[in-house]
């Protein structure tokens, strides 16, 4: 099956006898061994944060319409008078409005309000005596957030009564004292008022649920070709409350890895539930996100060929004529897969031609200077080398595989260029109603190059600011 006779000066009889016999000769070598594609790398963790500002004024504003009048009462409660045991009666009841100020992270309250007292004292001192105080209930509520993101707040503080007494026969005692003395019964309760309305009208959970679900929606960055960004979430995260100009701020955070995908239509994503709430240190709103160049095998393939139809290969002065190619991928290569046929000039028509099929390998690099995609260090595979040894000795060298490889480069810099405009444009528009998502890019990294199972993947990242609003008019 080798063509030796094409390198020598035998007698034409003996040379036209053998190419006769080889006259529609094919060969064809083994398969080469493949494993499939790299995984590619997955993109960088970002933060899409949005802050959350609850007004205190409003919180004020609820608690007075919330909470009762009365706000503490006890009925015959036997209590200490000094020398002897005695009942109370007493109800406190709220005076004026209520007010708050947001304080180092959590609600600092002052509720006014007065005390109607009453106390009988039995045994041999039988009385009974009536009492008026005003006082004030100072206190500051903490808050904290449960797993299932229900926000729990918990109120102590002190009361400051003015300086009214009841005389029980022997006894003068302050209603201060007798407040004190209950002070766990009637404070408490008070507090536990405070504690019941103040948790439920702060909604984070909502909130939450709007930005989680808005950063799996796809946006689109592309027309030409459609493509889309996916934000696929990491997690949740909430930061620390803080006190700024009167409101309670709280930072949300969403974890996401952000790739682009190439699609005419929106990728179907599958929601993910809500998760538990995890820390937020500091917030950021620094993002990157991987987008990527895709060159198919079959295209990268059809390009080369025309390209070898055009400027066919030689060795010495044998011409090697490609008649198919196709690129396969492997775990650290590809395989380029031929069908070639070697040819003499002097044969018009191909009748002596010999043909078959063999396998080169190759190493897929990328020029960040020109943005080309190569195919570099292209040799046979060891089965077709193995072939060509023994039927065509002469084609065993390098020499094919050296001009192959300048057919094997695909220059993508139009379709980087293109993507990098139409996602920039697209970032900078706000997207969204409940919660509108927009972002600068500041830059694109150098691209890395990958392969799949379909084609080559020129990722580069871009990197900027992305900034979340919550649309609380819609909340």
């Amino acid at each position: 099956m080798g063509h030796t006779c094409a390198m020598r000066t035998p007698s034409w009889p003996l040379c036209a006898a053998l190419l006769i016999s080889l006259a529609g000769c094919g060969f064809e070598a083994p398969a080469p061994k493949r494993t499939p594609p790299p995984q590619m790398p997955e993109p960088p963790v970002s933060t899409v944060s949005v802050s959350l500002a609850v007004p205190v004024n409003d919180l004020a504003a609820m608690l007075n319409a919330k909470t009762e009048r009365q706000i503490a009462q006890i009925n015959g409660k036997k209590v200490s008078c000094f020398v002897a045991k005695c009942k109370m009666d007493l109800i406190a009841t709220r005076t004026g409005p209520i007010t708050a100020q947001a304080q180092n992270g959590g609600i600092a309250i002052d509720l006014p309000f007065s005390v109607m007292a009453h106390a009988k004292l039995g045994g041999f001192f039988k009385s009974g005596a009536d009492a008026n105080a005003i006082g004030e209930a100072r206190a500051f509520s903490t808050l904290a957030l449960t797993p299932d993101w229900h926000v729990q707040t918990h109120t102590h503080g002190d009361v400051q009564l003015s300086d009214s007494h009841l005389q029980l026969g022997p006894i003068n005692m302050s209603v201060t004292d007798l407040w004190n003395h209950n002070d766990e019964h009637l404070s408490d309760e008070i507090f536990k008022q405070l504690d019941k309305r103040l948790g439920p009208a702060i909604k984070l959970k909502p909130q939450a649920e709007k930005l989680w679900a808005r950063v799996q929606q796809p946006i689109r960055v592309g027309k030409k070709p459609l493509s889309w960004l996916l934000l696929t979430p990491q997690a949740l995260r909430i930061g620390r409350v803080e006190s700024v100009n009167n409101t309670l701020q709280v930072s949300l955070a969403a974890d996401v890895r952000g790739h682009v995908v190439i699609s005419d239509t929106p990728p179907v994503v599958k929601p993910v539930p809500l998760p538990r709430p995890a820390a937020l240190g500091a917030p950021s709103n620094a993002f990157a996100f991987t987008i990527p160049v895709t060159l198919p095998y079959e295209e990268a393939a059809t390009l080369a060929l025309a390209r070898l139809n055009k400027r066919p290969p030689h060795v010495g002065s044998t011409q090697i004529k490609i008649t198919k190619l196709e690129i396969l991928p492997s775990h650290d290569d590809v395989v380029v897969a031929l069908r070639f046929c070697v040819a003499q000039r002097w044969d018009v028509f191909g009748w002596f031609n010999s043909c078959g099929d063999g396998y080169l390998r190759g190493r897929p690099v990328f020029d960040a200077a020109t943005n080309n995609v190569r195919i570099a260090d292209v040799h046979y595979d060891t089965g077709t080398e193995d072939l060509l040894l023994k039927a065509m000795h002469w084609l065993a060298g390098d020499e094919l595989a050296q001009q192959l490889q300048q057919h094997l480069v695909f220059n993508v810099a139009h379709d980087m260029d293109k993507l990098e405009a139409s996602v920039t444009r697209a970032l900078a528009k706000p997207q969204g109603k409940d919660v509108v998502i927009y972002g600068e890019v500041q830059g694109f990294s150098q691209p890395t190059l990958g392969w799949t199972d379909k084609g080559f993947l020129a990722l580069f990242t871009a990197h900027g600011q992305v900034h979340a609003t919550l649309n609380l008019q819609k909340s």
